[in-house]
């Protein structure tokens, strides 16, 4: 794999921290890899949008901050409108396929994802973020399956545990019908 720099970035509520969050855990606890995360949120007190730059690398990370990220998950048109430009050339963006209206970037491929729709189809719309895990991480293989389901049966709570697994495993079928050329 080497290394993967990862921007994830949504409105505040969206789960983009602890999606972060997950795939460090999941990279440096259970796999065995190097992780770091950096935050940032905007100066707005209401309606702000906050952002986890991740990276995951078998090697050693000598510096945690990056402007161009390999990929960008944005869940809003104005975490997208922000950050689209950024995307190195030969990069990825994950956008909310019902929320964000993409526009077209030469050497960078785009994919819309029913993240919020699918999560409510689960039953709780909070698990957005974790269908979106699903789908990324059955794109990038950035972790083990197993390793994420650690983190995910550690970090999420008991009550919520089995949405979020489906809303996960729903992200993988998301992933596997567009990579055979569905939606």
């Amino acid at each position: 794999m080497g290394e993967v720099k990862l921007r994830l970035i949504g409105a505040g509520g969206h789960g983009i921290l602890t999606l972060g969050n997950i795939i460090g855990t999941a990279a440096t606890v259970h796999a065995g890899k190097e992780a770091v995360m950096v935050i940032g949120y905007s100066p707005a007190q209401r309606g702000g949008w906050s952002r986890a730059d991740v990276i995951v690398s078998d090697e050693p990370i000598d510096y945690p901050i990056f402007k161009y990220p390999d990929v960008l998950v944005s869940t809003t048109q104005e975490t997208y409108d922000l950050e689209h430009d950024n995307v190195r050339k030969g990069g990825i963006i994950i956008y909310e396929q019902d929320l964000v209206d993409p526009v077209p970037i030469e050497g960078v491929t785009q994919i819309g994802v029913p993240a919020f729709k699918t999560a409510i189809k689960v039953g709780l719309r909070l698990s957005a973020n974790i269908v979106l895990l699903g789908f990324l991480n059955s794109m990038l293989n950035l972790v083990p399956e197993e390793a994420l389901l650690k983190t995910l049966h550690q970090r999420i709570k008991r009550k919520y545990l089995d949405l979020n697994l489906r809303a996960y495993e729903e992200g993988k079928k998301l992933w596997e019908a567009h990579s055979r050329g569905g939606e």
